[in-house]
């Protein structure tokens, strides 16, 4: 309980904001969408043909969800507005039955644009592969198992070269959720996630040292709706034993 209070008005005035974020949908009145303009957490989008990033709506969605649990644990009733957007708020994108990093608008209409393929988007190709982080930074609010499955075998086959060392932690993650175990270590272990001898990943980039970090440690520790064995985002074949003390499970 000292927790619940001491943070409560920072949660819930962060919630507050992404309620107050979200705009009508042009296209359909009773959707919100995020954007545009907005800065997709693969920094490459265009921010004026841009409209909801995929790993903005799962962040939003999660971070509204766990603010309404703040007020459940406090003896709070649900706030309506911040149920309003979870009810109303744009799904994840799909195109082609996988996930799209954003939906490209057209700027002199600002309404969808189907001709735009984000998938021959060199552009797209040549950051971080965000799509992934939906299903693994984070616990995957709206999303579909299916769908992030062929997703993530089409980043794996189309993109070229991951150009960011917590882009491999971020892959890792996400194929630990999916179960797909042997990957996750494979991508931990790639020749291209190197770290120098001063320690840190490529030689200056810290945000890969803290990817491999949390990465080993929710696959050592487990996730909220993990199987139910040590090391659920280990290979179950006996070629790992891992042990572990003192970390918590992730979301």
């Amino acid at each position: 309980m000292e927790t619940l209070n001491k943070w409560r008005e920072v949660v819930f005035n962060t919630a507050d904001f992404l309620a107050s974020f979200p705009c009508q949908d042009k296209e359909n009145p009773d959707r919100l969408v995020l954007g545009y303009p907005i800065e997709d957490m693969s920094e490459q989008n265009p921010h004026f043909e841009t409209i909801n990033p995929a790993f903005d709506l799962a962040y939003f969605r999660f971070g509204l969800r766990i603010a309404q649990c703040w007020r459940e644990r406090l003896g709070m009733p649900h706030d309506p507005r911040w149920d309003y957007v979870l009810e109303h708020l744009s799904p994840i994108p799909v195109r082609d039955g996988v996930y799209i990093m954003w939906e490209p608008v057209s700027r002199e209409t600002g309404l969808r644009d189907p001709s735009v393929d984000p998938w021959g988007n060199p552009r797209w190709l040549s950051d971080h592969p965000s799509v992934l982080g939906i299903y693994g930074m984070l616990p995957g609010d709206g999303v579909d198992i299916e769908i992030m499955q062929r997703t993530f075998d089409k980043v794996l086959e189309l993109w070229p070269k991951f150009k960011w060392g917590w882009d491999y932690a971020m892959a890792a993650m996400c194929a630990a959720r999916l179960g797909r175990c042997e990957k996750a270590v494979d991508l931990l272990l790639h020749p291209d996630y190197w770290f120098a001898p001063n320690g840190f990943c490529h030689g200056w980039y810290l945000p890969g040292n803290g990817g491999l970090l949390y990465a080993v440690a929710m696959m050592a520790a487990g996730w909220d709706g993990c199987p139910n064995r040590n090391a659920p985002g280990f290979p179950d074949d006996g070629s790992w034993d891992v042990k572990w003390e003192g970390l918590k499970r992730a979301s």
